[in-house]
């Protein structure tokens, strides 16, 4: 079981309440929130039309992105990753190609994105790290 810091605890416990979901892991930087939600919950965190996301970015006053957990390392990837057009996966790095299109929306400003993803592949699956080709 992964360990958080208290203030951490906090912030996933109030996304429980609001969403009615269960967070399976949370990562929180400067302007984002990053919650990762068991399979099949994503729905039920986002809400009709966004409703209980947007209710929850103005209670956080953070930008929050809902991520959805798998089992299966190439949905969990999808999941993380809606932009990939091809996928590999060898021993335990993954690569993933994208359109130049894409490529700084799945980086994210200075790198942000593409940490926060590194960082939650390597918490909740067997692969250690994430390429873009």
């Amino acid at each position: 079981m992964r360990e958080f810091d208290i203030d951490t605890i906090g912030v996933i416990v109030t996304f429980e309440n609001m969403t009615g979901t269960e967070v399976r892991d949370c990562i929180i930087s400067d302007d984002v929130i990053y919650f990762l939600v068991n399979e099949g919950k994503i729905g039920m965190a986002i809400g009709k039309g966004g409703q209980i996301i947007k209710n929850a970015e103005r209670s956080f006053r953070k930008q929050i992105k809902v991520l959805e957990w798998n089992t299966d390392n190439m949905i969990f990837i999808k999941n993380m990753v809606p932009q990939a057009q091809k996928i590999n996966i060898k021993g335990n790095i993954v690569s993933i190609s994208i359109t130049n299109k894409d490529r700084g929306a799945v980086i994210g400003k200075g790198g942000h994105n593409i940490k926060m993803l590194r960082e939650l592949l390597n918490r909740n699956s067997t692969l250690k790290d994430l390429k873009l080709v």
